[in-house]
Parts: structure tokens; C-alpha cells; sequence
């Protein structure tokens, strides 16, 4: 193409000539039918849903329609709303990209919950989990006695998000108890003037479901419903995409890999994804070229999730290792390991950013043991787990854009003004007029080109924030309460005493996603991400797979190691101890993962797993097992 001719398309026609070399791509992108694309781990699949968004906008549909686009949490939406951003999408009052939660909320129960007689809180407002946690425990105590609710809490969200007929032999005789719970605690939340987050899907369904007239408004304002991650959204998305696509006609892009399913825990249903591929008048796409991985790595994912898919790496793509380093010390011995010889290693020998390194591990306890040794270590980090200094929300995500913004992303327009305008419009978008939007867009631009100093202490700029802009926005927002209280966590953790007191705004912006800064995350927050080098801590037996795993929780914790592997480029380190400890202090020596032996045995066992031995007998073939 002439660079003339480049100049004079819009920009999803120039990316979009990138995608004839790929047929399953290129499919995903031409169909005009419901389509579901299966995409594999690197498969590109952000990159089709983008160029295809920017193509249905641009192409099939005219103001004042628009297209929705609703993920499972914030972290994949912002990703969403970025590559869009580079394409010339920006969210606005005709394109939402959200969670599924914030779909609902907004565009179901909002403009129509009152007119079809929905019984809501009036002003409406979302219970904040320490408020749900204190309802939900008087609900308890009044139907069951005095019981711990930590026991029964995935219990009832489980169920909660699995039986959605409330009027049915089967949500109260499945298990009585439970329901019986619910019920109290739904009944208390409305006495006291709230919703929940899984009311804002229940609710949302409700009226989808029960009334044709709203499922014909929807239509009318959003003719096109792209679903991403669908593999975790569970039965209420799935009814709503049903009754949304086969009722009333709106066009369905959904895209998702049951293998990456690893929410169980909350009422994900991976083979829902696989039976609506499998539906009349849905086209079903396969992508199962890997972008991401090394050949090693593609194989190994592979072997870990024990059964073949078929995925490839890219043609011409590096090998690629794995290597494993046995750390008999315990957690401690392998967070020293991790921060005293594998990075140090990794970025002499790569010489690569502490940005292209990412930790994995299980859970927030097995984050403070990392966390306490990287920073000993003197090594900056970001952490993104329960016990990390404050919650990625999506209004503390577009703070640290803003933050970026400050630091001197404004002379280079990295994140560009406009969109952190259009996010900050879209938080205030609800029950304001025209003339309140443009009042508080002027105020969000006077308070940024004021206090670009990126040397500023963080708790002052964020208060200077609070007093022009957020001050406003949440006392007229009911429905971001839960967003407040995020922002009075952050702005408590840089105060005087806290544990980012000495935080300046250039250091917040970092924890956007910076080269300077190690990641460290849970496996399950991985989901989405991808680094040049991997490590994964923890693989002892007991802990993936915890101990007393059924069957299919089994598969789960296998699907959770297989996209651990998958976040990798180049790299993947796994570190074991071979025992474990209880809550007790009792030590349990049950020696390394039994997803570890396997993966280990399949390489050296294996004939077609030849190669991936050859090129990692350094670590495999090397004895540590």
C-alpha cells in the first residue's frame, strides 16, 4: 500500500491490513453474522475486537446508535477502552465499554427499572462490601443462628448466581438453606435504601427478560453487543445474551477460551461459551496461532491443561524456556531466589526493564512474602492483590492516568487529554444535564494544567483533586460508593503513617504500568496481562493444587497454572520448596506440584515434547526434580 493511500484511510482499515495473513483473523473480522470467537492465549484476540468495534462504528451503523462492549472486570475494560483510544474510538454517551455490572446499572435498572415497577432504593445507592458483609451477616444470624460467615459467604454467591428463578422448585429446594439466607439479606438490603453488585446483573436480567418493550430499547441504542472473556460471566450474562440476541435481535460478538475460565469460585460456566459457539445462527471462529509465546511455553500450556487444542506458535517464533528451581527454605527461601538471583539475572542477561518481569502467585498472604523481600531487595513494584496499598478500581486506574498526564504524558498526549475527559464524563454521566457535563469537564482541565508538577507530594495532590472535582462527583454519584470509598483507602495509605506516604505523583503514575517497576500480581489477576519473563512461586503440592481439590475444582487450578505459563513471551521460572505449612504450623511434605511432575514427565517422556527438552535441559534435564 502507497504511503498516499495509508494516509487517506482511517486507521482500523490501515491495522486491519495486518490480519490477511491470518485466516481465523481475518474471518473473525469480515463476518457480519452473530459471531463467537474462540481465541486461544496470544491469539490476538484484543486487537480483532478492537479493529472490528472501530469497523461496525465506522461502517454498519449511524448516530445516535451505538455498540456496547462489556467485559467481566475493569482491568479488561481499560484495555479495551486503550487499544480503542489508538484506533480513534473514545467512549462517549453512544459507545459504553464497561463491566457487565456497570452495563447493567447504567443502561437497564437506571432508565428503566422504576417505569417497569421495579421496586428500588430512591436516591439509589450500591452497598459497599464492609456494609454487604454486615447485612449479609444479620441475614445469617436470623435464619441459622450464630454462625461464621466466612463459611457460608461463596456458598451464597454461588448459589445466588446460579438459580435465578426465584419462583421455582429449584432455587428453594436445591439448597434450602441458602436461599433462605439470600432472601433475608435481600430484604435488609432494601430496608436500608441498597442494591448490590450481583443485584445489578439479577436485577438487570429481571427486566430483560420479563419485558419485550426494553429488550426493543436496548436494541434501539446498542444494535451491537460485543462480550468479552465470555468463559466468566456465568448464567445471568448468558440468559441476557440469549434473550437480547435471539428475542430481540441484537447483533453478537463474543469472544472468549473455556480453558482460561478460572472463576468458578463465582459462578463462571465455561461451557456456556462452548454451547453458544455451538448454536444456530451463531459463526464460530477458532483462533489457534500463538502471538505471545515461545514455542517451549505454547507446548508446555499444552501439556499443563492435559488435553491438545492445536494452538501453534507463530511461524519463525523463538523457542523460548522454562526452568525450574527448587528452593528448600520454604515461601521465604523461594521470594529470596526470585529477588537475589532469577531477576538479577534475567535483566543482566536480557538486559531488559524490571517492567518486563511479572511474579505470579496464589493469593494475597503468599503477596506479602514477595512483597516484603522485593522490598528489601530495594526494587519499586507494582502489586495488584487484597493486601496491595489500594484497589485498582476504575476510577483509581483513570487517577493514575491522570497522574501520567501530570508527570509529562501532556507533552507527548500519552494518555491523550481527551480521553481522560471522555472517562471523567462517562463517571458523571448519570442524572447530569448538558450544562452540569461541561462545568465539570472545565473543572477536571483547570485542575490538570494547574498541578502539572510531578514532584508533588501524592496525598496533595490527590486532596487538591478531591476539593476541585471529586468532592462533587461523589456527592451527587450515589452510585459510586463503592468508588469513594476506594479513594479515602488511597488517600489514607499516602497520608503521614501510611504505606506509600513518600509517594510523589510521578511514582503514582508508575503504578499505571511503568519499565521501572516489577509486577506483582495474583495468578488469577494476570488474566489479560502479558511480560517478557514469568515467575511463578508456590508450586508445591497442596498449594496448586490446594489440598482436598475435587475433580473439578482440580481443573480449575489447572486452567489457572495454564494461563500463569501463558502471560510469558520468553521466560517461565517455577519455584517450589516441596512442603508446605497449614494455618497451624503443621508442615506437610508432599514434595513438589503434581502439575509440576507432569509437566516435567510429558517433556522428557513425550516424543513430540523432544525438542522443548532439548531446549530446556539446562533447568528441567539439569536434576532439580
Amino acid at each position: 500500500m502507497s504511503p498516499a493511500n495509508v494516509l487517506n484511510k482511517p486507521t482500523y482499515l490501515v491495522v486491519a491490513e495486518d490480519l490477511r495473513g491470518n485466516p481465523g483473523q481475518r474471518k473473525a473480522y469480515e463476518s457480519q453474522k452473530n459471531c463467537v470467537i474462540l481465541a486461544g492465549p496470544g491469539s490476538g484476540k484484543t486487537k480483532i475486537i478492537t479493529i472490528k468495534v472501530a469497523r461496525i462504528l465506522n461502517e454498519d451503523i449511524r448516530l445516535p446508535r451505538g455498540i456496547a462492549c462489556i467485559t467481566y472486570n475493569a482491568e479488561c475494560a481499560r484495555e479495551l477502552k486503550r487499544r480503542l483510544d489508538e484506533l480513534g474510538v473514545v467512549e462517549n454517551s453512544h459507545i459504553f465499554i464497561g463491566t457487565v455490572h456497570s452495563f447493567c446499572l447504567k443502561n437497564i435498572i437506571l432508565p428503566y427499572g422504576k417505569i417497569a415497577g421495579l421496586e428500588l432504593p430512591e436516591p439509589l445507592s450500591v452497598a459497599i462490601p464492609k456494609e454487604q458483609d454486615r447485612l449479609m451477616e444479620m441475614a445469617l444470624l436470623q435464619e441459622k443462628g450464630d454462625e461464621e460467615l466466612r463459611r457460608w459467604k461463596i456458598r451464597l454467591a454461588r448459589y445466588r448466581r446460579t438459580y435465578l428463578d426465584r419462583d421455582s422448585l429449584e432455587w428453594k429446594n436445591t439448597d434450602e438453606d441458602a436461599a433462605q439466607v439470600i432472601e433475608a439479606y435481600e430484604a435488609k438490603l432494601r430496608k436500608n435504601g441498597f442494591i448490590d453488585f450481583d443485584d445489578m446483573m439479577l436485577l438487570g436480567l429481571q427486566l430483560v427478560e420479563k419485558h419485550e418493550w426494553i429488550r426493543k430499547l436496548i436494541k434501539a441504542r446498542f444494535p451491537v453487543l460485543v462480550v468479552d472473556e465470555y468463559q466468566d460471566l456465568g448464567v445471568p450474562l448468558h440468559r441476557m445474551v440469549l434473550s437480547l440476541c435471539f428475542k430481540a435481535g441484537v447483533r453478537l460478538i463474543a469472544v472468549g477460551d473455556p480453558d482460561q475460565s478460572i472463576y468458578g469460585f463465582t459462578g463462571a460456566k465455561p461451557e456456556l461459551l462452548e454451547k453458544l459457539a455451538e448454536m444456530e445462527g451463531i459463526e464460530q471462529v477458532r483462533l489457534r496461532l500463538n502471538y505471545r509465546c515461545g514455542e517451549t511455553i505454547v507446548k508446555a500450556s499444552q501439556i499443563t491443561l492435559g488435553e491438545k487444542r492445536g494452538y501453534d506458535a507463530r511461524p519463525g517464533a523463538h523457542k523460548g524456556t522454562i526452568d525450574i528451581h527448587e528452593c528448600p527454605g520454604g515461601l521465604e527461601h523461594q521470594a529470596e531466589t526470585i529477588c537475589n538471583k532469577i531477576i538479577p539475572n534475567v535483566i543482566k542477561r536480557r538486559r531488559c526493564n524490571l517492567g518486563d518481569i511479572a511474579v505470579l502467585y496464589l493469593d494475597k498472604n503468599m503477596g506479602d512474602v514477595i512483597a516484603e523481600k522485593v522490598n528489601a531487595a530495594g526494587l519499586p513494584f507494582i502489586r495488584i492483590d487484597q493486601n496491595a496499598p489500594y484497589q485498582k478500581t476504575p476510577l483509581i486506574r483513570w487517577l493514575e492516568d491522570c497522574a501520567l498526564w501530570c508527570s509529562g504524558g501532556w507533552k507527548e498526549g500519552k494518555p491523550r487529554l481527551s480521553a481522560l475527559i471522555q472517562t471523567w464524563l462517562a463517571f458523571n454521566r448519570n442524572d447530569c444535564d448538558n450544562d452540569m457535563l461541561l462545568t465539570y469537564k472545565r473543572g477536571l482541565i483547570r485542575f490538570l494544567w494547574a498541578n502539572r508538577r510531578p514532584e508533588m507530594m501524592l496525598h496533595n495532590w490527590l486532596s487538591a483533586f478531591q476539593s476541585s472535582c471529586l468532592k462533587e462527583m461523589f456527592s451527587q454519584q450515589k452510585i459510586m460508593r463503592d468508588e469513594k470509598e476506594a479513594f479515602e483507602r488511597l488517600i489514607g495509605a499516602c497520608a503521614k503513617g501510611g504505606r506509600i506516604e513518600n509517594f510523589i505523583v510521578a511514582a503514582f503514575a508508575g503504578q499505571g504500568g511503568s519499565p521501572e517497576h516489577l509486577n506483582l500480581l495474583t495468578l488469577h489477576s494476570s488474566k489479560g496481562s502479558e511480560f517478557d519473563v514469568v515467575v511463578i512461586m508456590g508450586m508445591d503440592q497442596g498449594l496448586i493444587p490446594r489440598y482436598g481439590s475435587g475433580e473439578g475444582e482440580k481443573r480449575e487450578q489447572r486452567r489457572l497454572f495454564y494461563v500463569g505459563l501463558t502471560r510469558s513471551r520468553n521466560e517461565v521460572h517455577l519455584t517450589y520448596s516441596g512442603w508446605t505449612k497449614n494455618k497451624y504450623g503443621r508442615k506437610f511434605n508432599n514434595g513438589p506440584s503434581e502439575f509440576l511432575i507432569e509437566l516435567r514427565d510429558s517433556v522428557l517422556n513425550d516424543d513430540e515434547g523432544c525438542s522443548m527438552a532439548k531446549s530446556t535441559s539446562n533447568a528441567i534435564l539439569g536434576g532439580v526434580l
